[in-house]
């Protein structure tokens, strides 16, 4: 009985080593939508933003509104501006346009942009950044 439990072991520990041992990689979440054009201007202690954002996923995106992350020369976050794009809905494949007026810090030169819907779900976007402040 003791050969049998031997073989049955050797078995089950070849078994073990030889089983591939993958895991699971979460594959990255396809973008809710795309930042096609965006256009950073400051103007004396004003910035202006001027976009348009694109719906890339398969369901409407209700009430989007982007947030404006302003970076220091040294990369260090200095504010976060929040502000709605000018459509209630932007229904899959369309576009929706962004005009803002935000008063950031001075020593701001670059931006990142993130958004979230009505329901204060993160959105994935591409191309969201950094863009320089001209």
């Amino acid at each position: 009985m003791s050969t049998a439990f031997r073989f049955g072991a050797a078995l089950v520990l070849i078994a073990t080593l030889l089983y591939p041992q993958a895991k699971k990689s979460k594959k990255p979440k396809a973008p809710d939508a795309v930042l096609e054009k965006i256009e950073v201007k400051r103007e004396g202690e004003i910035i202006l933003l001027d976009g348009v954002i694109r719906n890339t996923s398969i369901k409407p995106i209700r009430g989007m509104v982007l947030h404006f992350e302003f970076f220091a020369p040294n990369k260090k976050s200095l504010a976060v501006m929040n502000g709605p794009i000018e459509s209630a809905i932007v229904e899959p494949d369309e576009q929706a346009e962004f005009r803002l007026q935000v008063k950031a810090p001075t020593t701001a030169v670059s931006l990142v942009v993130e958004a979230r819907d009505r329901d204060q779900k993160d959105l994935v976007i591409d191309k969201n950044g950094p863009y320089p402040i001209e």
